[in-house]
């Protein structure tokens, strides 16, 4: 099928999403300067040797304050549900001691799908990517660790993770269903600043991909048509063994991204571990483009589509009216 859009003079006018049918604009909306200040914790230049020693002081106990309270971070264990997963350091990464965890999974205290809907259990489940709550030389409560600065073999192994926590859910008779998931970010409504995802069972296909499965049902070359646009438009971002990553103007915010194993309908966890580093090395590269900018992920499963995942950056506001996006001009932004 091919893609509805517009162009004049070769620069796109609009988009329609093959999925929801949703029109996207192309406008220089944002362009516009944001009304919004950021904080900042720097020390004025004319502060005194003693003010500034004061300062940082203050800072790191603010700091140590916050890692003592944070379930999440090392020490807090008993803070959290009695974790059904645990990779150690040293399992991971070639400078880890034998004693330290460095990826953890838990139920999550509040289920995202009401235990009834799901046997009576509790198939919602957080897995914490990395022991270290802020980023080294933290400057204030902001510079928070992000996915996209982890290594690539932890942030493979994470995927991993994440993976054998979807087979404790669908372990589960009456799970049919499992979405990894990922906020980064207070904009893109996560609660907990610790760098972490979560792993949702549910008793009912998720609606999207159901609505996703369903066109391709009905457009079963869908797929290949969206990645056939993006390498015409200059969108492609990377393209390895049968997976791509691209700009998607069609996606839900006005920066959003996409990877997609063209070739592989199955599952997360019948996907076998080659195909999922290829995808994965794949999804590791946006987040690392994005940096520590606030931004969503989710990965849609099979059999009826492509494995793939849907990235999108929260960072700038956007506007939805009649059904409509406007998409900012240029494809990446840094803080």
């Amino acid at each position: 099928m091919p893609i509805e859009y517009r162009a004049d003079n070769g620069e796109l006018v609009w988009i329609r999403n093959p999925f929801t049918g949703v029109v996207t604009y192309f406008t220089h909306l944002h362009r516009k300067r944001s009304g919004f200040t950021s904080r900042t914790a720097a020390v004025p230049a004319t502060a005194s040797d003693g003010d500034r020693a004061a300062s940082a002081a203050q800072l790191s106990q603010e700091l140590e304050t916050a890692r003592r309270s944070c379930p999440f971070c090392p020490g807090n264990e008993a803070q959290t549900p009695p974790e059904i997963l645990r990779i150690n350091r040293r399992d991971v990464l070639p400078d880890g001691g034998p004693g330290d965890w460095l990826i953890r999974a838990v139920p999550n205290l509040i289920p995202r799908i009401p235990e009834c809907c799901t046997g009576g259990r509790n198939e919602s489940y957080v897995v914490i990517e990395d022991p270290r709550h802020f980023v080294d030389g933290a400057q204030g409560h902001e510079d928070l660790l992000y996915s996209g600065l982890l290594p690539l073999v932890q942030f493979q192994a994470l995927l991993a993770a994440d993976v054998d926590v979807a087979r404790h859910a669908y372990a589960n008779p009456a799970v049919h269903a499992v979405l990894i998931r990922k906020n980064q970010g207070r904009e893109s409504g996560a609660s907990q600043p610790h760098v972490h995802n979560q792993i949702i069972g549910s008793d009912l296909p998720f609606a999207p991909v159901a609505r996703e499965c369903e066109v391709t049902a009905q457009v079963p070359t869908i797929w290949d048509d969206i990645a056939g646009f993006a390498r015409e438009r200059g969108f492609l971002l990377d393209e390895n063994d049968g997976c791509v990553a691209y700009f998607c103007p069609f996606g839900t915010f006005p920066r959003s991204y996409d990877v997609v194993c063209l070739t592989d309908w199955a599952r997360g966890v019948d996907l076998p571990t080659q195909r999922w580093r290829i995808f994965g090395h794949m999804l590791y590269a946006v987040l690392k483009m994005l940096g520590p900018v606030p931004l969503d992920y989710e990965i849609h499963e099979g059999p009826a589509v492509p494995i793939h995942a849907h990235i999108n950056e929260r960072y700038f506001a956007y506007s939805n009216i009649g059904g409509t996006l406007n998409l900012p001009s240029s494809l990446v932004v840094r803080r």
